[in-house]
């Protein structure tokens, strides 16, 4: 395990330099694998067998490689995150590139995405309103965009901005995204409650 700078933000929330991780550190991270993942989002994939995806908020690739198993051949998937993750090249015919950048801070090099997904990212995010904002111009007409999130109000150290299904709603109709409606869910393993998945098209 590679600790960080003591506050730096991960994808899974506050890391330190030394000393115990934050409770149920380890619990989080594994809370998920990637078939759990491919059952969460598996009902946004039809409609685009052979497309370009980009993950924002990667992390250590869970969802980067449910998507890699569950495109067509000549698809890709870009996997974006703040801190450099160790992806593989591609899964079979699915080609993954990692570009590392702060998609909060930095604008996005994409110009003609298929979908984009936020899986467990939009809640580390304080302008949720203005991010969301901007993704339009990054998809194509008729993009889509998948969004998991802990369906809970209740803020901690791993979801200090939380989004409920309900405001997830809202906040991707405000940003012109329309036929909003849930692909997904499953209990959480770290806090009672539901993970769910949602999708939302331009």
């Amino acid at each position: 395990v590679l600790w960080l700078a003591r506050g730096t933000q991960s994808c899974f929330g506050p890391v330190n330099i030394m000393g115990r991780p934050p409770k149920n550190y380890f619990k989080f991270v594994a809370s998920m694998d990637t078939t759990e993942a491919r059952l969460l989002i598996e009902r946004a994939i039809h409609d685009y067998p052979t497309a370009t995806w980009a993950d924002l908020g990667c992390g250590t690739g869970t969802f980067t490689y449910a998507l890699a198993g569950l495109l067509g051949e000549g698809s890709k998937v870009w996997a974006v995150d703040k801190l450099t993750q160790y992806l593989g090249t591609g899964k079979g015919p699915v080609a993954v590139e990692f570009l590392q950048m702060d998609i909060e801070r930095q604008p996005l090099p994409f110009n003609s995405l298929d979908v984009i997904i936020m899986a467990n990212t939009l809640h580390y995010i304080r302008d949720q309103e203005t991010f969301l904002g901007r993704l339009p111009h990054h998809l194509i007409k008729n993009g889509k965009i998948v969004l998991v999130e802990y369906d809970t109000d209740r803020s901690n150290q791993w979801v200090p901005f939380p989004v409920t299904y309900d405001k997830a709603q809202t906040l991707l109709a405000e940003a012109g995204f329309k036929n909003i409606f849930r692909i997904g869910e499953r209990p959480s393993t770290i806090r009672n409650g539901m993970i769910f998945a949602c999708v939302g098209q331009l």
